[in-house]
């Protein structure tokens, strides 16, 4: 039995990464190898087919284009030859000029107009009838107008001819295709001959052969092998001065021609098509087939190895990691294994050696409620600086001092002064008479206009304040001294530095979405340097020289009530005006019924 499974014993006697190996070389590296050759020669040779057979369906398409231009022209030489009004017209001979016009303008003018099409440049006539007069579409034959291709006419049995040549000068100069044919339909009218000249619009010839130049380069040849038009930017000169030079001549070795006749019928024997197809765009075509094949070979390869990575490193990096912290042990430092443990027998390792100095995640505990406790006491931190912030003046002391002025300006008669000092002690009572955090808006401002009033008395006409307030707003709780302060700012630094005009503005509205305090003041502003010099003030946790305590106090009062989701807004024109404020989400206000 120990003899029989002998392979069984030398394989477990091969390294694991040599296992890993000739897994990989044995049954992925050589098959994806092989699969993918095998399949670039059957694309390659996909792709040489395919290519050949678009070939022949564009020379084909163009092919069958061109003769049904060729069939439309020698249908209208039919219909034109048949029109037994024309022959008349054109056998008749004419006593004078003015006869043949007056025929001309009443029926022979628009005659051959009507024929005119996309395909078709323009149609006349020849004949030998020399009382006719030369003009657009009726043509004396002389010795100056020859009609191109007369003596292959009278050769040709069907009496109907396509013919090319180069008309040297006037409007239509240039290359041209006609289909000539023989006008000899009505015996009765043979006096003199005539004969119909219909040519083909050659630049729809040259667009339906550039049609096809993305895969062929088509050359249309007539029956004495030269080329008429060939794809590519056409012009007029271009076409008049064609040459004769062999196509294979100038396709080169690297070109692969197509042959196509455009039929068997007398008058378009000899002519066909030959279309050039470079054989580069195949060549590329292959190059981007063997570059897909070799980047899908690469992909089928660097997958693989990369699984094939992943699991050795697995093995083997967690193996490694378990001998070390083992080592560790040994030297009583008892630290987690921290990586993915994984469900198999290695991952049941890492985690029973987890669990043996388990003791250690009580340090992870420590330091989680130290955290804790840090951050307590950040929190009493800023309680304290609020609480000294509230009280930098005791209320009680300067109450009592108030009182003693009531009395003695009352018994000397200073009515102002009494009135002034009545405005300060119920300032002060309403500082001493709550203890909670969160006031009515209303109380909130009755409050800061007692603080007004003492503006006002200080100074006199130069200062006025008013007061815009929602009335939907009044009964919704703020926190205390959240508007003074703010009028105080603005009193101190905006107001002082303005000689007359002083004014204040409080406002209080309540939109859909939240309750907008702002305090405007008209006085000297500050630039955005300044601005923003005062707002970082504001906003740090460690204000300089102690200015600005007030605004600091309000923002960190914001701050407390509403952890961060009240807005303090901060804004000003320099000479103009400073808006300050702060805008509270209605989802965090609540209503009070003090009054």
């Amino acid at each position: 039995m120990r003899h029989k499974f002998w392979m069984f014993r030398n394989v477990n006697d091969i390294p694991l990464r040599s296992k890993f190996l000739l897994i990989y070389v044995l049954s992925i590296l050589l098959p994806v190898i092989t699969i993918n050759i095998f399949f670039y020669q059957r694309t390659s040779a996909d792709i040489k087919i395919r290519e050949q057979e678009n070939l022949r369906k564009s020379i084909d398409r163009a092919a069958g284009e061109l003769l049904g231009m060729i069939d439309e022209s020698v249908a209208l030489s039919r219909i034109i030859a048949a029109d037994d009004s024309l022959y008349e017209l054109l056998d008749r001979t004419y006593r004078s000029p003015v006869d043949y016009y007056n025929e001309y303008h009443a029926f022979l003018r628009d005659k051959l107009t009507r024929y005119m099409s996309a395909n078709i440049l323009e149609v006349r006539i020849f004949t030998e009838n020399d009382t006719i007069q030369t003009g657009s579409h009726y043509i004396v034959m002389n010795d100056k107008n020859i009609l191109p291709g007369l003596k292959q006419l009278k050769s040709t049995s069907g009496g109907i001819l396509v013919v090319d040549y180069i008309e040297p000068s006037g409007f239509n100069a240039g290359r041209r295709i006609s289909v000539i044919g023989k006008m000899d339909t009505y015996t009765s009218y043979a006096n003199y001959a005539k004969y119909s000249k219909i040519d083909l619009e050659v630049s729809r010839i040259y667009s339906i052969l550039n049609r096809e130049s993305d895969s062929l380069q088509l050359r249309l040849v007539d029956s004495n092998n030269r080329t008429v038009v060939s794809s590519g930017e056409f012009s007029e000169t271009d076409l008049s001065n064609s040459d004769n030079d062999s196509i294979a001549k100038e396709s080169g070795n690297s070109a692969y021609t197509l042959e196509k006749s455009l039929g068997n019928l007398a008058y378009l024997k000899g002519w066909k098509l030959i279309g050039v197809a470079d054989t580069r765009h195949l060549d590329h075509l292959l190059q981007e087939a063997f570059k897909s094949i070799l980047g899908l070979l690469a992909l089928s390869i660097v997958v693989p190895s990369v699984l094939i990575y992943i699991i050795l490193r697995s093995y083997h990096y967690r193996i490694r990691k378990l001998s070390r912290h083992m080592e560790k042990v040994r030297n009583e430092r008892f630290d987690l294994i921290e990586i993915h443990e994984g469900r198999d027998e290695i991952g049941g390792l890492i985690r029973t050696f987890n669990i043996m100095i388990g003791k250690i995640h009580t340090l992870i505990n420590d330091v989680y409620k130290l955290e804790i406790r840090q951050k307590d006491l950040e929190l009493d931190q800023v309680r304290t600086e609020l609480s000294m912030l509230q009280s930098q003046m005791n209320p009680h002391f300067l109450f009592n001092t108030l009182n003693a002025l009531l009395v003695v300006s009352t018994k000397n008669g200073y009515t102002e002064v009494v009135e002034i000092i009545k405005s300060l002690s119920m300032l002060m009572r309403q500082l001493l008479s709550h203890s909670d955090n969160l006031i009515p808006l209303q109380e909130e401002l009755q409050f800061t206009n007692l603080y007004l009033q003492i503006e006002k008395f200080r100074f006199g006409e130069l200062f006025d304040y008013t007061f815009e307030v929602d009335p939907d707003a009044a009964s919704l709780l703020i926190p205390r001294m959240s508007i003074q302060p703010l009028v105080e700012n603005a009193c101190k630094h905006g107001l002082q530095a303005r000689k007359n005009g002083r004014e204040i503005k409080i406002t209080a509205r309540r939109n859909a979405s939240e309750l907008v305090i702002q305090v405007i003041d008209n006085g000297i502003g500050m630039d955005a340097g300044r601005l923003t010099e005062l707002l970082r003030d504001i906003r740090s946790e460690r204000p300089r020289n102690g200015e600005h305590v007030g605004l600091r106090n309000v923002y960190r009062r914001l701050e407390l009530f509403y952890e961060g989701n009240a807005i303090f807004d901060l804004s000003s024109v320099p000479g103009k005006e400073t808006i300050a404020g702060y805008r509270i989400p209605i989802s965090k206000l609540e209503r009070g019924n003090r009054r």
